[in-house]
């Protein structure tokens, strides 16, 4: 079953939905395709897809489903049923690949979600696979009580291609974002499923969709507050609040000053209870050493959400004690990014998810972040600190209280 609810110039929304409420079809029929080794798939008189055991083989067999998704904002989800057991490390992986239907499909730079069997622990994975045959990287690893003996509802949800979040039965359990070489996109966001488990994996419904974009457009901000720091070198004031004392405007930006190794929180009360608010900064001079904008900050400045960025590397994070002297964070993602002199950066927190940009690009995402870090927290601000050598400077600041769309 299929539905187009919209097409035009540049887009096209459109969902692909299977039941398997059919005869049985052993070999399987179009749209669905067998690839690799292994057993066929086929559909059997209960109408279920049923993904044979292929523990022993290497070739990722598995079944294939031509149809994707037209938009970067799309989702997939299918109720299924995994009888897995033993001591083995069992898995199922669910690929974004190209279609099968494309002539010369190319079956590389892979985005995996995994289903996990240990003995001790099942687990849900995103991983990054350079073909399936190799080995990758995990991205998240999301701990789950058992997914075996009864049937279960997996919803994944992509955010322009890159930003994945899972729910299992209802409950969402945590997101990733992809590096930039395995986002899906236009003609890879077709699903390959293979089973390397000991046991068949039987799916009874299977839907996938284009939805709603979850990061709103530029348009919902509204500028409150901005500093350029163009004054006379010494103590910032204009209503901001230093943690430490370290810290001053020194040439026009917002730098750490002396030699002593710490951190220096600038912050202000934005007002803002309702979950919806962004800072944007432009750095000065890069630095190896982090610098980072603070959200949902209380008035102790010992607990926060911050994106910080330090040699090529994004973090968004939960601060946990003062940001005056040396912080502790709980890190919720990160991704290689770097950020270079003059480069505008921005952290948002809308609707209970965060994203970090470098230069109006979103770059990482982290999702429940207010579950930690209540939206009641009402100051925002810049962090910056010395390691051995000064972080990166501000040379301004802006921000801003976001609306619905």
């Amino acid at each position: 079953m299929s539905f187009l609810l919209r097409r035009n110039n540049p887009l096209a929304w459109a969902g692909w939905y299977d039941s398997f409420q059919r005869p049985p079809e052993n070999p399987i029929k179009w749209p669905w395709v067998h690839i690799g080794d292994g057993d066929k798939i086929f559909i059997n008189e209960l109408e279920e897809l049923v993904i044979p055991s292929n523990f022993v083989t290497s070739n990722a067999g598995g079944a294939s489903y031509e149809f994707e998704p037209f938009t970067p904002n799309w989702g997939l989800e299918f109720e299924f049923f995994w009888p897995v057991s033993g001591l083995a490390i069992q898995a199922i992986q669910i690929c974004l690949t190209e279609s099968w239907a494309k002539v010369g499909a190319q079956y590389e730079n892979i985005s995996v979600v995994r289903l996990l069997h240990e003995a001790a622990q099942h687990s849900i994975r995103v991983s990054q696979f350079p073909n399936p045959w190799t080995s990758g990287s995990d991205k998240a690893v999301i701990n789950v009580s058992s997914m075996s003996g009864s049937t279960q509802i997996l919803r994944v949800w992509f955010e322009n291609d890159e930003w994945i979040r899972i729910w299992l039965n209802g409950n969402y359990i945590g997101s990733a974002t992809l590096d930039a070489g395995y986002k899906a996109g236009p003609t890879r966001r077709c699903i390959r499923i293979s089973n390397t488990s000991m046991t068949g994996f039987y799916i009874r419904q299977l839907n996938t969709y284009d939805r709603p974009p979850a990061v709103p457009p530029k348009t919902v901000w509204t500028e409150i507050h901005s500093d350029d720091f163009e004054r006379p070198d010494g103590a910032v004031g204009n209503g901001w609040t230093q943690f430490g004392t370290d810290a001053a405007i020194v040439s026009g930006t917002y730098a750490h000053t002396g030699t002593n190794n710490n951190n220096v929180g600038l912050l202000r009360s934005t007002g803002i209870t309702s979950g919806r608010v962004r800072i944007e900064a432009t750095v000065g001079t890069a630095s190896a050493i982090g610098s980072g904008l603070l959200l949902c900050c209380n008035a102790a400045a010992d607990q926060s959400l911050i994106a910080s960025f330090q040699s090529g590397h994004v973090w968004i994070s939960r601060m946990t004690s003062s940001v005056n002297g040396a912080p502790t964070y709980v890190d919720f993602h990160d991704i290689g990014v770097t950020v270079n002199t003059g480069d505008q950066v921005a952290f948002s927190v809308y609707n209970g998810f965060a994203w970090f940009e470098v230069n109006g690009v979103p770059k990482l995402y982290s999702g429940n972040v207010n579950v930690v870090v209540p939206v009641t927290n009402q100051f925002a601000g810049l962090r910056v600190q010395r390691s051995d050598s000064n972080s990166t400077p501000f040379r301004d600041v802006r921000i801003f209280s976001g609306v619905g769309f």
